[in-house]
């Protein structure tokens, strides 16, 4: 259950070292500077586009740069914060409507990009999300008992 709701410490030492070293580079005076490889942002951030990410705390809105599990770097607009520090995200243009969940101990900065308000269907995506993982974290303790 641990991994489930406290993912800082389940994650993987190195996907830990990388998430510290760029929330180090977010912190310099200048930024960080990125450049986008993929198209899940568009028309925002375009492939190609080089955008500055900044150690600022997160918002709802806010394009944030974060560390997957897996170790990869991912720009997303966040669009709902849930108890214990966690957060849906889409791309601005997302294929698939189901949010992704990342916990702010994953969160390195945010982008130099405009705020947005997340759209109402956006916003219910986002709390079935929620609930579909609350209903996950619960059926697992359950089972371990």
């Amino acid at each position: 259950m641990m991994a489930y709701l406290f993912p800082g410490h389940a994650l993987p030492p190195a996907v830990r070292a990388r998430i510290e070293l760029l929330r180090d580079r977010a912190s310099s005076p200048a930024g960080w500077v990125v450049t986008c490889g993929g198209s899940s942002m568009e028309p925002v951030l375009r492939r190609g586009e080089r955008v500055a990410i900044r150690a600022q705390p997160p918002r709802r809105g806010a394009v944030a740069a974060f560390v997957t599990s897996r170790g990869d770097l991912e720009l997303h607009r966040l669009v709902a914060a849930a108890p214990g520090g966690w957060w849906a995200h889409l791309g601005d243009n997302q294929v698939d409507p189901a949010p992704g969940l990342v916990h702010t101990s994953q969160i390195v900065g945010v982008a130099a990009l405009p705020v947005r308000v997340p759209h109402a269907v956006e916003r219910a995506r986002a709390l079935a999300r929620f609930a579909h993982a609350a209903a996950r974290v619960t059926l697992h303790h359950l089972r371990a008992r």
